[in-house]
């Protein structure tokens, strides 16, 4: 029996790619197993350049100068918060006066040279709010737990947004004009309560201050504000009394604003909800109101004290 001549193939035409098979896929001989992972490499390559741009972005932006007008910032809030303080004290004794931030960066415009503070004012708290911004980026791009950076994350942002519209505060004041927050906080609780489910939304609203003051007790109450800070040396003890007072005097005021919001929602009456000075008239006109509007006072005080001592001890 003859055997059977097996002839080679034919060699593939000049420019013809080979076939084989790897894993049950058809790949081209001479390219990448996959055009998937080339595409794979290219698009995280392209996100990682992305994160390391904002990254460094962020990181540019904490240079010295924005430091150090950021560090300004909170000499500015304690300004306004013993300001606000001085102003609660006045009403304490029967004397007129708005105790909120516009009734306190209103008199600083009416003192000499008070346009040129106001600026001032409004630049420190403008930095102050792009820094927290900036640590709101770096908590993101952080490595650890997801839950805590998003914790970490909005909270600077929150921190931005209040710094901010301080800073917005300051420049209408240096600018000429005027703003009544009690007037606005109404303004704006008759807005919600007119959107569809308003009542809700306000009483939301209200149980978040609530929230923020019992946070701002708590951090008074076991000190951890102290961990914004830098070791204060020997002025540690005056630094954790006058934050331990502060912190605990702000967030029962702020507890009291979220009550009255939450008050204005179910009597469907906007004025009553008239933002931090109607909350220190509130408190005055309590039994012991008298005593009680005095210690939220001083408490106030203290806590612009610390404010200031936190430009100098905070962690930057």
């Amino acid at each position: 029996m003859s055997r059977t001549q097996l002839r080679p193939a034919p060699p593939l035409m000049q420019g013809t790619p080979a076939f084989h098979d790897d894993g049950g896929l058809a790949m081209l001989s001479g390219q990448p197993k996959s055009k998937y992972i080339a595409k794979d490499l290219v698009v995280g390559d392209a996100s990682q350049k992305a994160n390391r741009a904002v990254s460094e972005a962020a990181s540019a932006s904490r240079g010295p100068v924005l430091r150090n007008l950021a560090r300004a910032g909170f000499i500015f809030i304690g300004l306004v918060h013993i300001l606000i303080g001085a102003i609660a004290l006045q009403i304490d004794r029967g004397q007129g006066g708005q105790a909120d931030q516009s009734g306190a960066i209103g008199s600083l415009a009416s003192k000499p040279g008070g346009t040129l503070l106001l600026w001032a004012g409004f630049a420190a708290c403008a930095a102050l709010a792009l820094w927290m911004v900036s640590e709101a980026v770096m908590a993101a791009r952080t490595q650890g737990e997801t839950k805590k950076k998003v914790r970490e994350g909005a909270t600077a942002l929150g921190k931005a947004l209040v710094f901010g519209f301080l800073a917005f505060t300051f420049a209408v004041f240096a600018s000429g004009g005027n703003k009544n927050s009690s007037q606005s906080a109404s303004d704006f609780t008759g807005k919600i309560l007119a959107a569809p489910a308003g009542v809700v939304l306000l009483i939301v609203i209200g149980l978040a201050i609530i929230g923020a003051g019992a946070v701002y007790v708590y951090r008074g109450v076991t000190r951890k504000f102290m961990k914004d800070l830098q070791d204060p040396g020997s002025a540690r003890t005056a630094v954790e009394w006058l934050g331990t007072v502060g912190y605990t005097a702000k967030g029962v005021v702020l507890a009291v604003v979220g009550i009255l919001i939450i008050v204005a929602a179910a009597t469907a009456d906007p004025s009553k909800s008239s933002g931090l000075d109607g909350g220190l008239k509130t408190l005055g006109a309590q039994p012991f109101g008298v005593v009680l509007l005095a210690a939220i006072a001083a408490g106030l005080v203290c806590f612009g004290v610390y404010s200031m001592a936190r430009a100098k001890f905070g962690k930057f």
